[in-house]
């Protein structure tokens, strides 16, 4: 090996020195002055001070050098010997140099802390605040309902830490979400799965943690990380919820986040959504009001006034909110039959505007003369024709068997290469549906009407998921428009149920009267910020649109009364009990064919309803 020369290290060491920050260079600017002021001194009190005579003290010479190296006019005013004032000419020289690279190191380090500070690199030094992990389009609609959700705060904090610039962030916040309300937004720039990066966010002093990553794998690694975090400074009470994409990596995600994660599975979700629209159109526009912190909502309230009283007697005394179960040793029940009535201990699960406290009023009088008893409608085969392919088809396909009846079809049409066909479940795991798949250009005018003319029943438009959200958005008006023009000329009216992935594509859609929506990244922001803030509503939401136990249904009213008589809400109640059903709203049709949805209306509301309209209801599968 080549020897080192003595330069070598010094330019080694120096490198070294200057690379470790401004503190580091003013250690190395105060040696020298102080070399410099020490050399000088000494050199004076030699030469015997400015006039030779050896008269000036060792202070006074360290401090007039110190003067010389700080001041430069000093030297023109100084009088001495030719040595003494070449000394200080040399002390004056250095010292236009020292003070030189001092500003320099100084006003060097103030813009590398300004740039940090703007990088988003500095701790968060906040209690009580929710961290969001993560950003993309999906974080406006969870903003706007943690904005909802702190409306009655005097202040709440959202940290957003992402790999994306924090100027970038903070001007996208500012664009897409102009009032925060009382919401104050702290952006900070990192990596998820950066251990001293999540540290920025000051997890150990947040109330919830939301993973909001479109890539599953790196979902999976800041949940686990922000476990180890969390269960390090023994915060176990703050909660972490989160989507995966992937069915198959739900599982690995659960065990990451352990006992304090809520893991939603976005396609079993949406999937589910997408299909109870096509059958009831308006599905997505009730979850999204009980999902969303503006308008009713679902509360959990402990109020000894419900003791002794079941969820029917209860609903007939509520005048502005509706009684759907309770939570009895940690588990919730919901559509509790007549003779479970409420315990001390227990809590009410309720639809209500506020999480005001109940008050009972005196039992409301039901006129059951107008009540009505039709069978329960079943059923009947049909044909669902799917636009457009996504990774959520082998959930859809497995929604849409659980619920049809036997005989029915799916016709499911995509562009050629387009259909991964090991995402289609088995034939063996199918009972009700027969899946046919068919390669073609949808944007063929002539290839939609040969598909419109089998006689679906109902049509799914899906959105392109290998495309960017507003070009898919894009294509599927386009799709729209050429479905709305061919069900025109052949005189038909087919439910259309669309998939969107911005609220504003939803409002131009709205303008062709489309049966139905989902926005998925709405639906599944609301989700996690209902969970966020209020952990108990993720078993309830869940049991609200799974295939078992209670959910959500419309059924015609002339089921439950005569149409064309005003009747009040509490009426319908009673009628919807009978059934062993709780009623929480209606959905009425207007004349254009346009339909109006109404959750938890007040008890003594009275309205007229036609063969068209249908209650909602909770009710047992």
């Amino acid at each position: 090996m080549k020897k080192v020369s003595l330069r070598q290290k010094i330019k080694y060491w120096f490198d070294n020195l200057m690379s470790k920050g401004t503190l580091s260079r003013l250690l190395l600017l105060g040696i020298i002055t102080l070399s410099v002021v020490l050399a000088g001194a000494l050199a004076s009190i030699l030469m015997g001070g400015p006039d030779g005579t050896g008269v000036s003290s060792p202070g006074r010479s360290i401090w007039f050098t110190l003067m010389h190296a700080i001041n430069t006019g000093v030297l023109a005013k100084e009088e001495g010997t030719v040595q003494y004032l070449l000394v200080m000419t040399i002390v004056t020289l250095t010292g236009i140099f020292i003070t030189s690279f001092l500003i320099g190191t100084i006003s060097t380090g103030i813009k590398d802390k300004i740039t940090e500070l703007q990088r988003g690199k500095s701790r968060v030094i906040e209690e009580g605040h929710t961290v969001i992990i993560g950003f993309d389009d999906n974080i406006v609609s969870i903003l706007e309902e943690l904005v909802m959700a702190n409306e009655n705060q005097q202040e709440a904090i959202a940290v957003i830490m992402a790999e994306e610039d924090k100027i970038k962030m903070e001007e996208f916040i500012k664009d897409r979400v102009p009032d925060l309300g009382n919401l104050r937004v702290v952006c900070r720039s990192g990596k998820p799965d950066n251990p001293n990066d999540l540290q920025v966010c000051s997890l150990e002093s947040c109330k919830a943690v939301i993973v909001n990553i479109s890539d599953d794998f790196m979902t999976v690694k800041a949940i686990l990380l922000c476990r180890k975090i969390l269960d390090d400074c023994g915060r176990e009470d703050v909660s972490m919820v989160s989507t995966v994409r992937d069915r198959e990596v739900l599982q690995p995600a659960k065990i990451a986040g352990g006992k304090r994660a809520s893991i939603l599975n976005f396609q079993k979700t949406i999937a589910r959504l997408m299909v109870q629209s096509g059958r009831h159109p308006g599905m997505s526009e009730i979850l999204s009001e009980l999902l969303s912190f503006k308008g009713t909502e679902i509360y959990v309230e402990d109020n000894p006034e419900v003791y002794g009283f079941s969820l029917k007697e209860l609903n007939l005394r509520l005048a502005h909110s509706t009684a759907i179960g309770m939570i009895r040793n940690g588990k919730h029940m919901l559509n509790c039959s007549e003779d479970t009535v409420f315990e001390p201990g227990d809590k009410l699960i309720k639809l209500a505007l506020d999480d005001d406290k109940i008050i009972l009023r005196d039992r409301a009088v039901i006129d059951e003369s107008v009540f009505e008893t039709e069978p329960d409608t079943y059923e009947e085969p049909h044909t669902l024709l799917v636009l457009g392919y996504t990774d959520m088809l082998h959930q859809i396909l497995l929604e849409e068997d659980a619920y049809s009846a036997p005989g029915s079809r799916v016709i499911l049409a995509a562009e050629p290469g387009k259909i991964d066909k090991d995402t289609i479940p088995a034939p063996e795991d199918l009972h009700n549906i027969q899946v046919d798949v068919r390669e073609c250009n949808l944007f063929k005018r002539q290839e939609l009407e040969k598909l419109v003319a089998e006689g679906p029943t109902s049509i799914m438009l899906m959105s392109d998921i290998e495309l960017g959200s507003e070009e898919a958005d894009e294509r599927t008006l386009m799709l729209q428009l050429h479905l709305n023009d061919i069900a025109s000329e052949i005189g038909v009216v087919i439910p259309l149920t669309i998939e969107m992935n911005h609220t504003r594509n939803q409002r131009l859609s709205q303008i062709m009267r489309a049966t139905d929506f989902v926005v998925s990244r709405n639906i599944t922001a609301k989700m996690m910020v209902q969970i966020a803030e209020q952990s108990y509503s993720k078993d309830i939401l869940e049991d609200l649109l799974s295939e078992e136990g209670s959910t959500i249904y419309m059924k015609p009213v002339t089921r439950y009364i005569k149409p064309g008589l005003p009747v009040d809400f509490y009426t319908l109640r009673a009628s919807a009990d009978r059934y062993e059903e709780i009623a929480i709203g209606y959905k009425k049709y207007a004349e254009d064919g346009t339909f109006d949805i109404v959750v938890n209306p007040p008890g003594q509301t009275r309205e007229s309803f036609d063969h068209n309209d249908d209650l909602i209801v909770i009710a047992k599968i």
